[in-house]
């Protein structure tokens, strides 16, 4: 049997467990593999990256992940680190967002609905008329907004929805596909004709829905994942090319270095992958290269408790757009997950910029730790020294998926499919989260493992944990 050369270009959640998974896949069946991971970065890992530092244990991207993607877990079994998994505290439910500058509980439910000051009454008696809501055109695409606007009111819409969008996506409600964004939100209404009645309807889980993190953060998936690839990992190697040269793929590599392909899977954002498709696939690269980012800033502040003047009773807050803000959240870290913060300190995650204010993530450090502060001060009354300071910046984080973002993928697989042993996987396609990433990349390796070794579904190592928990 001829052993496929696979090169696996980003070192990211995507592309590591893309990587991991086909390695695993071809020791399970005994089959022959030559695998490749570049990743341009000093270090893999993507926007994932721990720090510990002066008590504390500090994320400059994702903290955690929840439950319900059966493919998250499964790479958690595969790996071994069951044992290393954390659940957020019961009190890191409760949500919080700022609304005419005072922070205002998150209704979890009806009952906290009559009682929360997030919405007027006005808004909470619009949003109840939710099953009487006018039904979707269906001849044009909806942006989040449209949608919630139609189908719980202009206020829940801004004050709710928004907040929530800037929070996930650090996008624009106004701008993103509700199709794209919230395939979910749509099929419960075009199925059930109302949000609450699909609510009601659907049967509880089996597993309850929960957060978790790792004992020292995030990086330990990553540092695991990259110390199960091993040499295959090359950091530091920046594509500056990609050609089709007769049935083989050739990335040339800063340095001049050239490594040749059978296969070769872009697991890079949009804009770096349309740059790769240039000349390969210009048709392609055009289509990929309209997936626009926004930027973010994630600013990382440990104080004592004590110099906070408020309990930290919950996940954090959101911030409504009226606000004017720059800060899109805050996160109290130190109240969801344990061991990230020593006792008698308390950490905060503040997030600035999005689309709402692009021009943070370009920013200088000392500004946006200024900017910060003061935003923070304003709503909790923080004026002590910061015991920790990080600043992360991510000019490019998030994936926006515009209205016609659907049909745009649909076009760019298309047009993959003209170009055989050239495969895309990551956020900017199959979804912005942590488990879609990780999703993505598992899927796209099954993919690819049955047509490597015309070997079926069931032989994968995707198989053990699917039923793990409700999708």
């Amino acid at each position: 049997m001829k052993t496929p050369r696979v090169v696996v270009v980003g070192g990211g959640i995507s592309g590591l467990t893309l990587a991991f998974t086909l390695q695993e896949d071809a020791r399970r069946l005994g089959a022959p593999l030559s695998l490749t991971v570049v990743e341009a970065a000093p270090r893999a890992g993507g926007h994932i990256r721990t720090t510990h530092a002066d008590g504390f244990v500090i994320e400059s991207g994702p903290n955690g992940f929840l439950n319900r993607e059966p493919h998250t877990l499964a790479l958690v079994d595969v790996l071994g680190l069951q044992s290393r998994l954390v659940e957020a505290r019961p009190e890191s439910r409760k949500r919080y967002i700022l609304r005419d500058g005072r922070l205002r509980a998150v209704p979890s439910g009806p009952a906290s609905l009559l009682t929360s000051s997030a919405l007027s009454w006005a808004g909470k008696l619009r949003l109840l008329r939710e099953p009487f809501a006018s039904s979707a055109h269906s001849d044009r695409e909806e942006t989040v907004h449209g949608f919630a606007s139609r189908r719980i009111g202009r206020e829940a819409a801004e004050m709710l929805v928004d907040a929530a969008v800037a929070g996930i996506s650090a996008g624009d409600s106004r701008q993103l596909s509700v199709d794209a964004q919230f395939p979910e939100m749509v099929a419960m209404e075009r199925e059930h004709g109302s949000l609450l009645w699909a609510m009601l309807k659907t049967p509880r889980p089996s597993t309850p829905r929960r957060l978790l993190s790792f004992d020292r953060g995030m990086q330990v998936l990553v540092d695991e994942l990259c110390a199960r690839l091993g040499p295959s990992l090359q950091v530091d190697r920046p594509v500056q090319a990609l050609r089709r040269a007769g049935d083989v793929w050739r990335l040339t590599c800063a340095g001049g270095v050239v490594i040749e392909a059978d296969h070769v899977v872009l697991s890079v954002p949009a804009w770096a992958a349309a740059v790769m498709l240039n000349d390969a696939a210009p048709e392609l690269a055009a289509q990929v290269g309209r997936v626009s980012y926004a930027g973010l800033t994630v600013v990382g502040l440990g104080y004592a408790a004590s110099d906070i003047p408020r309990a930290l009773d919950g996940y954090g807050y959101l911030v409504t757009k009226p606000e004017g803000l720059a800060t899109l959240g805050v996160v109290w870290e130190s109240s969801l997950f344990p061991g990230r913060a020593a006792d008698g300190t308390a950490l905060l995650r503040v997030f600035l910029g999005g689309t709402r204010r692009p021009e943070i993530a370009a920013a200088p450090p000392e500004h946006v730790l200024k900017l910060a502060r003061q935003e923070l001060n304003k709503v909790m009354r923080i004026t002590a020294e910061p015991r920790h300071v990080s600043v992360a910046a991510w000019p490019r984080a998030i994936a926006q998926y515009t209205v016609g973002h659907t049909a745009r993928q649909r076009e760019m697989r298309t047009l993959l499919a003209r170009h055989p042993g050239l495969h895309i996987s990551g956020t900017a396609f199959d979804g912005i989260s942590f488990n879609h990433a990780v999703k993505s990349g598992r899927l796209t390796a099954r993919r690819m493992a049955d047509s490597l070794w015309d070997v079926p579904a069931a032989a994968s190592t995707f198989q053990p944990a699917e039923a793990m928990v409700d999708a």
